[in-house]
């Protein structure tokens, strides 16, 4: 920094050539500042005035002038101890060519949830935000937001799943629960329910199942119990004791019956077991084969077996829902004895004229008296 009464060193301007004069104005000095770019009106600080330069003398030369006005050259080391330090190059600028530096800062999302970060971060009113570039971006959570582990996005909360446990899921059309004592559907996302006294019956995909009827009134002078068959076994394994007596009653023998207890796809368990009697496993369902039959001879079997408590169809095949491409036989159910929810909801398909197959429509090989029925439901009820 230079003080009041400092030598003022030559200086050369950028494109400017040699300064001349250059006075410094210090503050509290009074000294002016003038710049001129006139060779004439600046005198060599080593040269004297030209008459006292003595003939032959070692005249000392101007510093050259730099073409190239950025290449600084200080030649003081080379002159000695009491020689100048040569030219010192000053950039002065315009005050035109010097922008107006204005700090605007960055933005810094003041008020996200998240601060600086650019994760998702819930924030309050359902809602999560994050900081991009510098801005806030907020997205709705209609559902609620998640909180996740650090370093990972929040989450928005999925949906809730409407009527949960509910026998029809999502749909709207009346369902039989896994009992058959209730249907029920989901409207706008309430499970509605409706006790079935007498039982559900499923119907066709598409269709409400409904709940059965009340009974009729038992017919004068209608049995309440089976009758009475000496106990002699049919089947050694598979066969309820009694359902097993009441079999060879309505006049079958061993040699015609076909499945009790099975495992076959096609079944989708209906013949799998349904409790024990003695330690022994037994099926409530049995397949009778028909085989030599006429139609007559399946109708008398079909009455004599509800006389002993079953209720039976007899498959025909490309009838009443049974597949054409399936075997025919009479598919009977021992009411008598403990079952499974399937066959208890096959039972009251039975009961209301239905086929007791997943089309449950109406049954027409055959019809059963309402003493025949009324029986069926009484002994199914009692154990059922």
């Amino acid at each position: 920094m230079l003080k009041c009464g400092a030598e003022v060193m030559p200086l050369r301007l950028r494109n400017h050539g040699w300064v001349l004069a250059l006075l410094v104005t210090l503050a509290g000095c009074g000294v002016e500042v003038a710049v001129t770019d006139d060779p004439n009106d600046l005198e060599h600080p080593e040269l004297p005035p030209d008459g006292d330069l003595p003939e032959g003398a070692d005249v000392p030369l101007l510093p050259p002038i730099d073409d190239d006005p950025d290449a600084a050259v200080l030649e003081g080391d080379a002159a000695g101890p009491e020689s100048d330090l040569g030219a010192v190059i000053v950039d002065v600028p315009t005050e035109g060519d010097v922008p107006a530096v204005v700090d605007v800062g960055m933005p810094t999302c003041v008020g996200s949830a998240s601060g600086p970060s650019s994760r998702w971060t819930c924030a309050p009113s359902r809602v999560r935000q994050r900081c991009i570039s510098g801005l806030v971006q907020t997205e709705e959570c209609p559902n609620g937001c998640v909180a996740q582990a650090s370093g990972a996005d929040d989450t928005c909360a999925a949906a809730p799943r409407m009527c949960v446990g509910s026998a029809s899921g999502q749909s709207s059309l009346w369902t039989c629960t896994s009992t058959r004592s209730a249907r029920q559907r989901c409207v706008s996302g309430v499970v509605q329910n409706e006790s079935c006294a007498n039982g559900c019956v499923p119907q066709p995909s598409g269709t409400n199942d409904y709940c059965a009827s009340a009974p009729p009134p038992l017919p004068p002078s209608s049995p309440t119990t089976l009758p009475t068959c000496a106990r002699r076994p049919l089947l050694h394994w598979g066969l309820h004791p009694t359902a097993s007596d009441h079999l060879r009653c309505a006049g079958v023998p061993a040699a015609r019956i076909t499945q009790t207890i099975g495992y076959a796809t096609a079944s989708a368990g209906t013949h799998a077991p349904d409790g024990r009697v003695a330690g022994v496993q037994y099926a409530a369902a049995t397949d009778i084969s028909t085989r030599s039959l006429s139609s007559a001879d399946i109708r008398t079997l079909l009455s004599r077996l509800a006389n002993q408590g079953f209720a039976a169809w007899y498959r025909w095949p490309g009838h009443d829902g049974w597949p054409s491409s399936q075997a025919p036989h009479i598919h009977a159910i021992y009411v008598g004895a403990a079952m499974k929810s399937s066959l208890r909801s096959q039972v009251r398909s039975w009961l209301d004229d239905r086929n007791g197959l997943v089309s449950n429509t109406r049954y027409g090989f055959y019809s059963w008296t309402s003493a025949q029925q009324a029986l069926i439901r009484v002994v199914f009820n009692r154990y059922n």
